[in-house]
């Protein structure tokens, strides 16, 4: 009897560790579903961004030309002047006194200077055998020295008209009054602020850039200006890059690449920063392959390429990415090599593969 029971809970110990463990599987696990791209050769058209001021080409803050009482500013912010329009005017009286002053002086110089010269010409034709001969060269001496003094009140009557102009302000270019510093009946020094004019109609756009960046772009060559925005509806101009400073700042070690756009744009306000898009060619040597090929591990970067149908990594340097493509050196990958896109990120080495199209989206 106890051999029929120990008989029994053995056959049920040996059913129920059938039921719990299922034979596995013989052979080799199945393909890996996986979608590939090419590595090609050739370059890859880089883009750089960076940060751009937009400046005014023509800005003026003028100043006081001579000291004086104001005694007309004859525009405010935001009033738009043209060229040579008179925008300030300081109290000139002692100016034209001296203006005046000088005319009177130079008039009685010309004068004296006049009647020299006719007692000069008497003199000459008398000769010497009825003038005596110190006579006749005191009569020339004095002619002369009163055309000297005639021609030094003349550059001074010319000074005393400049110093009258400097008693007003005149728009160098036409542009736009910024900033306005005095009001009529202010008591200003020559040098003294007056008003900030800025030519908004046409700007320019400096970028302080890198080392890298200096050594790859050339005048001449074009980018991209962005508005930046917060809802994804940036406005874009062309411009072009008129030039670069292949020097680099001592303290911030950039150097500065100067741009003007090819269209305006309301947008485009001196004052303002911009998103500048650099188009670089990246000639170096290795390989173009799909960005979606690069596997990111946690101490390299690896491309998994289709050989015989089975999985190959190949360790990879990323040179640069750009859009949906990547230029990377790697011994072992060359042009024309098929490397996985999707499904990539769990293969095994040697591990079969079997190549599937895109799903449409």
């Amino acid at each position: 009897m106890w051999a029929l029971l120990t008989t029994a809970l053995l056959l049920g110990c040996t059913e129920a560790e059938s039921r719990e463990s299922p034979k596995r599987p013989s052979g080799p696990p199945p393909a890996a579903k996986v979608e590939v791209g090419q590595a090609r050769d050739g370059g890859l058209s880089d883009r750089w961004t960076f940060l751009g001021d937009v400046r005014a080409t023509r800005r003026a803050e003028l100043g006081a030309g001579a000291e004086g009482e104001v005694l007309e500013v004859a525009a405010r912010e935001g009033d738009r002047v043209e060229v040579g329009a008179v925008l300030l005017k300081i109290d000139g009286t002692l100016a034209k006194a001296r203006v005046a002053a000088a005319k009177a002086s130079r008039k009685e110089t010309l004068e004296e200077l006049e009647q020299a010269k006719r007692d000069r010409k008497r003199a000459e034709a008398l000769g010497v055998d009825i003038l005596a001969e110190a006579e006749i060269e005191q009569d020339v001496t004095r002619a002369n020295t009163l055309a000297t003094r005639s021609r030094r009140l003349s550059a001074a009557e010319r000074e005393a008209k400049a110093l009258l102009l400097r008693h007003q302000i005149t728009a160098p270019f036409t542009g736009v009054v910024a900033a306005r510093h005095v009001d009529p009946g202010d008591w200003v020094q020559p040098g003294d602020p007056i008003v900030d004019l800025v030519d908004d109609t046409t700007v320019e756009i400096i970028v302080e850039g890198s080392a890298e960046l200096v050594r790859r772009v050339e005048r001449g060559a074009l980018a991209t200006l962005r508005e930046p925005t917060d809802d994804g509806e940036a406005g874009e101009v062309t411009a072009e890059i008129v030039g670069v400073v292949r020097a680099l700042d001592p303290v911030t070690r950039t150097a500065k690449v100067r741009l003007v756009p090819r269209d305006t744009a309301r947008w485009l306000l001196p004052g303002a920063s911009v998103d500048v898009v650099f188009a670089i060619d990246r000639n170096d040597p290795g390989v173009v392959v799909p960005r979606d090929a690069l596997v990111y591990g946690a101490v390299d970067v690896r491309v998994i390429k289709v050989e015989d149908a089975k999985a190959t990594p190949v360790t990879v340097e990323v040179v640069a990415t750009a859009d949906a493509e990547a230029l990377v050196r790697g011994d072992g990958l060359a042009p024309g090599d098929s490397v996985v896109t999707k499904g990539n990120e769990r293969l095994r080495p040697g591990q079969a593969l079997a190549v599937v199209e895109p799903e449409s989206e």
